[in-house]
């Protein structure tokens, strides 16, 4: 049974999740599978809260991206190795109106396969990292703020790659953490496995 879950898992990550195993895995569901594992994306022994995950109602409806509470100005280091595709750091605007869309501050990390990390909300002059910069997990990168389309400080993070089909999408990752190796779930606290 374990077998046939596992596969079943693997194939929705492959083929596109639908709205059962996104459930599932906001629920802890699934424990094993191949897909890459990520460092959280903060200082060694960082604890924090995630506010919202995969389908999350409040923003998140259709998205796979977390939603990490930290204050302006926290420590944001790389969850995978990679080199700097992207840098924005020039906006200090920040709400919930249509126009605060376009101007958030990130930084986004290329990994090895081909997928792409994408760090947002970054505050103004937050990037400590430039285009074409190599960094390793754990390595600072930047620091957290509320500029874009955001109510509060927090960190958004998502990672896109191509799906068994050769589609690029979402991806749901899964995190090294003090318990253990898992798929986050909303209203939790989370601390660095380091």
């Amino acid at each position: 049974m374990k077998l046939v879950l596992a596969s079943l898992f693997l194939s929705a990550i492959c083929f596109g999740q639908d709205q059962y195993s996104i459930r599932d895995l906001k629920n802890g569901k699934f424990k094993e599978d191949s897909s890459h594992i990520y460092d959280l994306p903060f200082e060694n022994k960082k604890r924090v809260f995630l506010v919202q995950a995969y389908e999350s109602k409040m923003s998140h409806k259709g998205e796979r991206a977390l939603d990490f509470k930290v204050k302006k100005g926290a420590k944001i280091c790389a969850a995978r190795a990679g080199v700097i595709l992207g840098v924005r750091e020039d906006s200090d605007k920040g709400g919930l109106k249509d126009e605060n869309l376009s101007d958030g501050n990130y930084i986004s990390i290329k990994h090895n396969d081909g997928s792409v990390a994408h760090y947002w909300h970054l505050k103004k002059d937050g990037a400590v990292v430039s285009v074409g910069d190599s960094v390793e997990a754990g390595q600072w990168i930047g620091l957290s703020g509320n500029t874009g389309y955001s109510a509060f400080p927090h960190l958004h993070f998502e990672v896109q790659g191509y799906d068994a089909t050769g589609h690029f999408k979402q991806l749901a990752t899964r995190f090294y953490t003090n318990k253990g190796v898992i798929y986050l779930r909303p209203g939790k606290f989370y601390r660095t496995r380091h």
